[in-house]
């Protein structure tokens, strides 16, 4: 996945409309009437505890907006993106005669391509508490839905899709990793049907479905009639697996292919190879996955090329540190903490000299495309040349456009939200820094700083 891009600031850009809906603290908002907003059919999440969200907002009111899509209908004129459940919650307490209810508050979205609103309608609900069901329907949709927009030219806001894996793209979006993915599209793909009833009804568990997946389609009905007979444990299903690679394993000829013998067939399944490595192959670019990097790599039985995050990982380089590294370590950081501490020191000595007019308003030249990029939040973080001042969280700068050596008049005022130099980072060079910037307004929304202090 691209460096630096995190799905939850992107949001689809199919339409000019759509292109405008950046990501932003501020937002347009309307009180509508629950009457006029509609279910949206594309919503296949569970619905449960209706009732008892009802009564909550009954005792204390609707804690957060709605986000619709104005796409007028004969069932409504707003269509529901993300607040389903509040939305029924709502109506429940109107038929039981809470006309106060009636109107709800809603964050107003553009309407959107039927894919492009599909990864809305599911990055909307990213935090709420998911079934095995709702997640196992989440992979598929999204899947094909970001295919669609990726086989189609279409492109989420700063991120190109036919420059990622989709799999990254949807861990990012479910707030999960690669492998866990994985073994959600194993699932989806490869286990029976009867099988799939029994997990989604809760009678078979993440895991052992997971394994089973793995088995070819005529071991796991074999394995069905054992599951009939008395269930099975997690450790049962691993003990069969085994068994049936160990037999396989002896089964085969050293040296020898088993081939199609249908020539046709063979390029079929050719093709299929070529298309499911796109899918599940490490990105040939570059090796990202923390299981290259893991003490237990050998040992492990999930490892895979796209690896973000992991429970049982172990950073070889640093378990087999010796005693004389981490010491030199450790040394290191102290010395870099009390050389920024000390260029702290000096820069704010330097500041109590400044004139009172510079330490109020610091300006910095920018060109124009730059502030756009800013502005659109493309852009997060800026190379800067040291100054007298130097630059500290927290210091508000206001960024003056220029183009062609003349100003646009265009400016915007940010926060800076870290920063660093040569003496915190020796990946930076001598005379420069790298700082984090923020809107002001998103800064303060976020309590990073009071625009309510400035003069």
């Amino acid at each position: 996945m691209a460096a630096g891009w995190s799905v939850m600031d992107a949001l689809n850009k199919n339409s000019k409309a759509a292109a405008e809906e950046k990501p932003k603290a501020r937002f347009r908002t309307r009180d509508i009437s629950i009457r006029k907003i509609y279910s949206n059919d594309r919503n296949f999440y569970s619905m449960p505890g209706i009732e008892q969200l009802a009564q909550e907002i009954l005792a204390v009111g609707l804690m957060e907006n709605m986000t619709v899509a104005y796409a007028p209908c004969e069932r409504g004129e707003y269509k529901i993106i993300a607040g389903e459940r509040r939305w029924r919650a709502l109506n429940l307490l109107l038929e039981k005669g809470y006309e106060d209810f009636e109107t709800v508050t809603c964050q107003i979205k553009s309407a959107a391509e039927e894919n492009e609103e599909m990864v809305q309608l599911i990055i909307a609900n990213a935090y709420r508490d998911k079934t095995i069901v709702d997640m196992l329907e989440e992979e598929k949709r999204l899947k094909e839905s970001l295919q669609y927009m990726k086989d189609n030219g279409l492109t989420l806001q700063g991120y190109k899709l036919d420059s990622g894996r989709l799999r990254d793209v949807i861990a990012s979006i479910m707030n999960t990793t690669g492998t866990k993915i994985a073994q959600i599209e194993s699932i989806n793909k490869h286990l029976i049907p009867e099988f799939s009833a029994e997990l989604k009804e809760g009678r078979l568990t993440f895991s052992a479905a997971y394994e089973i997946s793995g088995m070819a389609e005529d071991k796991q009905m074999e394995l069905l009639e054992k599951y009939k007979e008395g269930g099975l444990s997690l450790k049962e299903v691993k003990q069969a697996k085994k068994e049936i690679e160990e037999a396989a394993e002896k089964a085969e000829i050293s040296g020898q292919m088993n081939l199609p013998e249908d020539p046709e067939e063979w390029e079929q399944e050719e093709a299929e190879e070529e298309q499911e490595e796109e899918w599940q192959q490490a990105h040939p670019e570059s090796i990202t996955s923390l299981c290259y990097s893991c003490q237990r790599y050998s040992e492990c039985n999930v490892k895979t090329g796209t690896c973000q995050d992991c429970d049982r990982y172990v950073d070889k380089a640093e378990a087999e540190k010796t005693p004389e590294q981490r010491y030199d370590e450790e040394q290191a950081a102290i010395d870099r903490k009390t050389a920024k501490k000390l260029t702290e020191m000096e820069q704010e000595e330097k500041m109590q000299n400044l004139p009172s007019d510079e330490k109020k308003a610091r300006m910095m030249r920018v060109s124009a495309e730059l502030l756009k990029d800013i502005k659109e939040g493309k852009i997060r973080h800026m190379i800067v040349k040291e100054d007298q001042a130097g630059y500290k969280e927290k210091d508000i700068l206001t960024l003056l456009a220029f183009r062609d050596g003349r100003s646009t008049g265009e400016q915007m005022r940010v926060c800076i939200t870290c920063a660093d130099d040569a003496q915190t980072s020796s990946a930076i060079i001598e005379g420069y820094a790298v700082i984090g910037i923020m809107d002001v307004y998103d800064a303060e929304a976020l309590g990073l700083i009071d625009l309510e202090d400035e003069d």
